[in-house]
């Protein structure tokens, strides 16, 4: 069985059984509550975790709202929040390795959400919508509660990847540009799915495309990939204010060098970046079967030995090369290096964060 049709018969295998159904959905949560917050500020947690200085538990003057990736792979068209389920420890693995590079200059706040299973990213028909508007359902009721309890009026960043990033799209949309707190707003780190250039505008008319380390009221994105990767003929899920529709991903789309903070295609290295890996006592990551909380031991350290350089590709992606690259090659095959889109660049975007917040001005 060649790589392909391994992978088809995955899919095959987290394939929800029924249609989508408004009247069986998992009970939503209650952001009132602290224990439907992956991350709050006063939670000590693994968006905590640093590979050198541990961040300040002092308040800061920023905030994040972080929306965290797919980690539900099971046969549900949405997740049931339960706290003893593999998807909630794969959340903590997010919150690790992405979300903690917002710590050193923000307080974090990230919503549990319904997050729509991986299945829907491949569903060809309204299941995948429907349970993608669920999950954006909860999102949307968290960030009112960030803003009318948590937020205090202090500038903010909008953060996530994958679904957490489409979410993120959607959220900007509606609640930052052309509204009242568009004046607290920072920028958007949406990272790893498509933002089509030719509908930013349409979506995000006061707001713009990131061209330099301290802009503001920006939005930054890249995929990553190995040098050559492309993603021809793919299509993604991709919502717009009078429905949802299919893009091609190999068109131009929002995307920096985070090396550069700009659409440079040089081959570049940053020797402030720092590169992390999470460091765990089990492989429950690469267990798509599993259900049970395995209650690993999560850490990160940063990786030192090994470097890289970026560019951006005419393919609209960031495409790397290097010693690092070539060790962790074995953990993407096909040269997509989607799992590694903010640990390659967490030192950079840690930096950046900090550039940014610093450059703000209401």
């Amino acid at each position: 069985m060649n790589q392909k049709e391994q992978f088809l018969k995955f899919i095959e295998s987290v394939k929800p059984e029924k249609d989508f159904d408004p009247l069986k959905c998992p009970v939503p949560p209650n952001y009132q509550n602290e224990s439907d917050w992956a991350a709050l500020p006063e939670k000590d947690g693994f968006h905590n975790l640093s590979p050198d200085t541990k961040p300040s538990i002092e308040t800061k003057k920023f905030d994040v709202f972080y929306i965290h990736p797919t980690g539900y792979f099971l046969k549900h068209w949405n997740e049931p929040l339960d706290d003893d389920s593999i998807s909630y420890e794969r959340t903590d693995s997010h919150l690790a390795s992405q979300a903690s590079a917002f710590a050193e200059t923000c307080n974090i706040y990230a919503p549990y959400y319904r997050q729509a299973t991986y299945y829907s990213f491949y569903d060809t028909q309204s299941n995948a919508q429907a349970a993608q508007d669920l999950a954006y359902s909860d999102v949307s009721k968290a960030f009112k509660v960030f803003l009318e309890h948590h937020n205090n009026g202090r500038p903010f960043f909008i953060a996530g990847h994958s679904q957490g990033a489409l979410h993120g799209q959607r959220l900007v949309h509606e609640y930052v540009s052309n509204q009242p707190i568009r004046k607290q707003f920072i920028a958007a780190y949406l990272i790893g799915y498509i933002l089509p250039i030719k509908y930013f505008h349409e979506l995000y008319p006061d707001l713009s495309i990131s061209s330099s380390s301290n802009d503001q009221q920006s939005i930054i994105s890249w995929s990553t990939g190995t040098q050559g990767f492309e993603r021809s003929r793919a299509y993604s899920m991709f919502w717009m204010p009078n429905g949802w529709i299919n893009e091609p991903m190999d068109q131009p789309i929002v995307c920096q060098n985070p090396f550069s903070w700009n659409d440079s295609k040089d081959w570049l290295e940053d020797h402030n970046n720092v590169v992390i890996r999470l460091k765990l006592d089990n492989m429950f990551l690469t267990d798509y079967a599993a259900k049970k909380h395995t209650r690993s031991k999560i850490k990160i350290d940063s990786i030192t030995d090994l470097d890289f350089e970026a560019r951006l590709s005419d393919r609209y992606m960031i495409e790397t090369r290097g010693t690092l690259i070539e060790k962790i090659k074995r953990f993407a095959p096909n040269g997509d290096l989607h799992n590694f889109d903010m640990s390659l660049f967490w030192g950079a975007i840690r930096n950046n964060v900090k550039v940014r917040a610093h450059a703000f001005k209401k």
